[in-house]
């Protein structure tokens, strides 16, 4: 059987080591996330994509975004309707 070392460490120090090798270990260029709310209703997906909510009545009616029914209530997902507006753009 190998011998090791052994070395005690307090609880605030093993906090310590442990934070600095994962910020080590992390890219630099990853920025924080914050989680966007969803957008909820046609209404506010009306205000998000600056469109009247007819328009965007019939921007979800054709499929254009994916989105998600909580009861009566629709819930879009802000970054899934701005990659299918970009992608709308493009045609």
């Amino acid at each position: 059987m190998e011998s090791g070392i052994l070395i005690q460490v307090g609880r605030d120090e093993l906090t310590r080591m442990i934070a600095a090798a994962v910020r080590d270990a992390m890219p630099s260029d990853i920025k924080q996330a914050t989680p966007q709310p969803f957008i909820k209703g046609i209404h506010e997906l009306a205000a998000f994509l600056k469109v009247s909510p007819a328009r965007a009545q019939k921007l979800k009616n054709e499929g254009a975004f994916p989105y998600w029914q909580d009861g009566r209530t629709l819930l879009f997902d802000p970054d899934k309707v701005r990659a299918a507006m970009s992608n709308l753009k493009r045609r």
